[in-house]
């Protein structure tokens, strides 16, 4: 794939600095924050991130149609793609950020109780909504990099501008400003990171194509056929990963948010960087499709989907065996005595989650988006009613355990993937089941290597260095070839 070898370091460096940006503040933030503010903070933040998903699945759709129609020499269509996509991000971004002010009151009495603490939220849902709008149109420009294999620069400018927020964020508590001033140093972040992404964004476009805001019916009738669908997974995928902390706000109150959220970032940060590597393959795989090449889409997705299994284990294994230690070395003994077992739970969901997203990328690289919707809506829907039952009866453990119920529609999932790309269910079923004794046997042996080591630094460091190896020699092995040939 073209500009392999920069996309994956950028994608993955620009991944881990944010990461170890976040794991050196947030102990600091919870503490001048206080849990019940901090929890705040972070619905604001997540309402930021939910938003970008309604798109109505046109970021997915540059990506796919410019990528396709470069392959088939269709290059007089790339233009009215470009101009209808950044007209729907202006239109649909002004109505939504207009809609969060507009109900920001509603959705404070949603959460509190109090008048007082209300109306602190109204006016932090006001000031994201400014944030969100510019943080949106971005969104357009750093599509159009994705659409051209250009993943590196996307990554720098917007882990830039999440650490930018971070190191913010932890200044201005130091400090002692408020959570509204903090919001508000997010704008002008956001504010930067848009002139950058369009700025860059204008020199990939190739010679002759100038970006407006155009609008041809034709074009955007085949657009909307594709991204309608994927707007409604990446929508629901967004109900999972940000409004759970409303319903966890509303049922339990803003303490247990924060200690449902901070195993919840840890296992999606670690996981995250497969998220954000294998969506590298999603352009090449709508290329692959658009020239009818079966043979490669298949062997591309078997080597993606060993890699995958195999650092999704490695990360759950991690958290799993030594994330008490970790949360009790890096913030408190009381908070990993609240938060080991959510932790683990939703490490576990993770390794599972992780294992869909090379299958969710080729079903979208072939036009099989509905696929994914429906997938999408069934889990969804099952996890919102475990959320209802679950939560009030077992915190936000019961929380956690809700997450399993998305992965109820993964045999309809994957027998799409065998119907449309040919890897088999079984060759699925038999790869979770290798990686999932695997995983077991490294947790039964690290616990029994802790009996006799005092130290939870001692205890992550041996983890580390025992998994390390592990993927190492595994790697060694699926590369043995390639190694070879290089070697010779």
């Amino acid at each position: 794939m073209k500009n392999i070898s920069r996309n994956i370091a950028f994608s993955g460096l620009g991944y881990v600095l944010p990461l170890l940006a976040s794991l050196a503040t947030i102990p600091l933030m919870i503490k001048y924050m206080g849990t019940d503010v901090y929890g705040l903070y972070i619905i604001c933040i997540s309402l930021i991130g939910f938003m970008n998903f309604v798109d109505l699945g046109v970021g997915q759709a540059i990506v796919k149609y410019v990528s396709q129609y470069e392959v088939t020499g269709e290059n007089t269509k790339i233009k009215p793609i470009l101009d209808i996509a950044l007209l729907m991000y202006v239109v649909l971004g002004i109505v939504i950020a207009v809609a969060v002010v507009v109900f920001a009151l509603p959705l404070g009495n949603l959460i509190y109780n109090e008048d007082a603490k209300a109306e602190l939220a109204a006016k932090a849902f006001s000031v994201t909504a400014v944030a969100f709008l510019l943080s949106y149109i971005n969104q357009f420009f750093l599509n159009v990099f994705k659409a051209y294999h250009r993943f590196d620069v996307p990554a720098v400018i917007q882990n830039s501008a999440n650490i930018a927020g971070i190191v913010m964020a932890t200044g201005m508590v130091l400090l002692g400003y408020d959570l509204i001033a903090i919001l508000w140093g997010y704008v002008i972040i956001q504010a930067i990171a848009l002139v950058s992404g369009y700025t860059l964004g204008r020199q990939v476009l190739p010679p002759g194509v100038k970006l407006g805001l155009s609008f041809d019916q034709r074009i955007f009738a085949e657009m909307i056929g594709f991204s309608a669908y994927t707007f409604v997974s990446n929508f629901l995928g967004g109900v999972v990963s940000r409004l759970d902390k409303f319903i966890i706000g509303w049922i339990l109150g803003t303490e247990a948010v924060t200690y449902y959220q901070i195993p919840h970032t840890i296992a999606q940060m670690a996981n995250g960087i497969i998220q954000v590597l294998s969506q590298i393959t999603f352009p090449r795989f709508s290329e692959l499709s658009s020239l009818n090449d079966q043979v490669g889409r298949l062997a591309l997705y078997r080597r993606a989907m060993w890699l995958v299994f195999l650092f999704s284990m490695a990360i759950s294994v991690a958290l799993i065996s030594s994330g008490g230690a970790f949360l009790e070395l890096w913030i408190s003994p009381e908070f990993a005595l609240h938060s080991t077992l959510t932790l683990q739970i939703i490490a576990l969901y993770f390794f599972f989650q992780s294992n869909t997203v090379v299958a969710y990328w080729v079903l979208q690289g072939s036009g099989n988006a509905k696929v994914t919707a429906i997938s999408s809506f069934l889990g969804t829907v099952a996890y919102v009613a475990g959320m209802y039952v679950l939560t009030p009866r077992y915190g936000h453990d019961g929380a956690a355990l809700s997450l399993f119920l998305l992965l109820l529609p993964l045999p309809y999932f994957y027998w799409w993937v065998q119907r449309n790309v040919g890897h088999k269910f079984g060759e699925y079923l038999l790869q979770t089941l290798l990686f999932v004794v695997l995983g077991m046997l490294i947790i039964l042996l690290l616990n029994y290597v802790h009996e006799y080591i005092n130290s939870n630094l001692l205890v992550i460091v041996t983890d580390g260095v025992v998994l390390m190896g592990v993927v190492g020699a595994a790697l060694l092995y699926l590369f043995r070839e390639t190694l070879r040939v290089r070697f010779r």
